[in-house]
């Protein structure tokens, strides 16, 4: 099933699920991974989606799915539109979001409501269908920038999780700085360390690592934006050991390095 109209399209199916050829264009793409997990490859790296998570495509990201389970869920968005959608939040970075699978509550929601909408009217009245996708898509190009990790935002989103996870999620924002260890993070939680993890990947679709790194990594973009501070700076400055593994997060999250980036978005010398 493929619905489209000027702004963008969805499509689910279930079929011709195995591995396709790679494909490159204007639209932000957002695929879903309802029932289990997806894979797909970048010229960077491989990307694996599992269940209940999504993957933001940025425009002309070169990409192949090798696998969707069960089903592919995917909407693809024009940057004018998104464009349109930023500039009435007062968003004034070009949206170039993260090359990392993750889950958000509110994406998930909308993602049921649509997908069980368009089951329920696979056979039904088509004049319903641009309506329909016309207000979908407004809806979801606002919350693909509240809650998508990206060069718009300095912070990551706020998710709503069960109390321990929340509680140490509220440390680590406080002393990202910190050389925090997983023992350190399960004590602040009152768990212990493998307890613990799990319930973390299992709230935040990241592991409790992973999470302080991207953590760090979305709050330095202002720096790199928006001062003459080296890369060096602020790499240690925002909690990094050193350049070089800020450089790694760097090119894996978004597939260039911070000079890069901060050529595309930010600072002009």
């Amino acid at each position: 099933m493929i619905l489209d109209n000027d702004n963008g399209l969805l499509l689910m199916r279930h079929d011709h699920l195995g591995e396709r050829s790679w494909r490159s264009d204007e639209s932000y793409k957002l695929i879903f991974s309802p029932f289990g997990k997806g894979m797909y490859q970048t010229r960077h790296r491989d990307i694996s989606i599992e269940k209940g998570e999504c993957l933001i495509m940025n425009p002309f990201e070169e990409h192949k799915q090798l696998i969707a389970e069960k089903e592919k869920f995917l909407v693809e968005l024009k940057p004018s539109f998104l464009k349109e959608a930023a500039d009435q939040l007062n968003i004034h970075v070009s949206p170039e979001f993260s090359m990392l699978s993750s889950k958000h509550p509110q994406l998930q929601q909308w993602m049921t409501f649509v997908r069980d909408f368009l089951l329920l009217n696979e056979k039904g009245n088509p004049a319903i269908n641009p309506f329909f996708l016309d207000n979908s898509l407004t809806q979801l190009s606002i919350l693909m920038l509240q809650y998508g990790a990206g060069s718009h935002q300095y912070e990551l989103p706020q998710i709503n999780s069960r109390e321990p996870v929340q509680k140490v999620v509220q440390a680590l924002k406080e002393s990202f700085r910190e050389d925090w260890t997983l023992d350190e993070m399960a004590r602040t939680a009152g768990l212990n360390k493998y307890q613990f993890a799990h319930l973390f990947k299992e709230e935040l679709g990241l592991s409790p690592y992973s999470w302080l790194q991207l953590y760090r990594l979305i709050r330095s973009q202002h720096a790199l934006f928006h001062t003459k501070e080296s890369i060096l700076w602020i790499a240690l400055e925002y909690g990094f050991k050193s350049v070089s593994s800020y450089n790694h997060l760097f090119k894996k999250v978004y597939g260039k390095t911070p000079a890069e980036f901060r050529r595309i978005h930010g600072f002009k010398e």
